[in-house]
């Protein structure tokens, strides 16, 4: 079964690389008019050189999750030049790793607000319009180490918020007919991940009962799904995507 997204338009932020950059081909290839949000306009150019020639458009926007001035501008060109925001992928994140003992309240602070109040105040700009016109996809990006993982109790700590704040929003938007998913990816092949030390990445993929690293478009595909007409019954729900590590959890 083909996944198809023609006539919807849809939001990803973070979308200029990594598994962001996955989802924009992944949903452009099944007809959706994609924006694709990020900080990074050399990236976003990149981004719009590979989607060149693909079943429906990407246009790209630079924007700050964080800033909420900026969330607001970037949610009025995307409406003013593609139409109401159907879908929403909130992908945007960051990593400052530490032991705690070593965690700065600055990068304790700055991950949750890029990770979990960037996602809070995207949402907010479009779910209302959502619930308005009866349908709505909201696609969260968790993480398997919303499960624990030493060195990132700042991530964990936002990863493991975004799963309640699915949770709760899907309940409270059920009725209006939008549904509010979480992703929760392990381990991926993307520019975040090539900066962790070889050995970090080594000692993880030997945990991985199928012994590698995802694909970004192994990721894409799941929130491609939660996007369609066909995931229409399912909402509040965590999907991790980890080639079964989660499972030892």
């Amino acid at each position: 079964m083909a996944f198809d997204l023609t006539g919807r338009v849809a939001w990803v932020t973070g979308g200029a690389r990594g598994i962001g950059a996955a989802v924009c081909r992944v949903f452009a290839e099944a007809g959706a008019r994609v924006a694709a949000m990020d900080v990074d306009a050399s990236a976003l150019a990149q981004l719009e050189r590979q989607v060149s020639g693909f079943k429906s458009s990407v246009k790209t926007y630079q924007g700050d999750v964080t800033d909420s001035g900026s969330i607001n501008r970037v949610v009025e060109e995307i409406e003013a030049q593609q139409g109401f925001i159907d879908i929403l992928v909130n992908n945007a994140g960051i990593i400052r790793d530490r032991m705690f003992r070593n965690l700065s309240l600055e990068d304790w602070q700055r991950v949750l607000e890029v990770n979990l109040t960037g996602t809070f105040l995207c949402t907010q700009a479009v779910i209302e319009g959502m619930a308005q016109r009866r349908f709505g996809r909201v696609i969260n990006t968790s993480s398997i180490s919303s499960l624990g993982n030493q060195g990132q109790g700042n991530y964990a700590a936002a990863k493991s918020g975004i799963i309640g704040f699915t949770r709760t929003l899907s309940l409270e938007y059920a009725s209006y007919g939008v549904t509010v998913n979480c992703v929760a990816p392990g381990a991926t092949r993307t520019e975040m991940t090539r900066t962790l030390p070889v050995e970090a990445i080594e000692r993880f993929v030997r945990k991985i009962p199928m012994g590698r690293m995802a694909e970004p478009e192994e990721i894409a595909v799941v929130h491609l799904f939660l996007a369609s007409e066909e995931a229409r019954y399912v909402t509040g729900q965590v999907v991790f995507v980890d080639g079964g590590i989660s499972v030892g959890f």
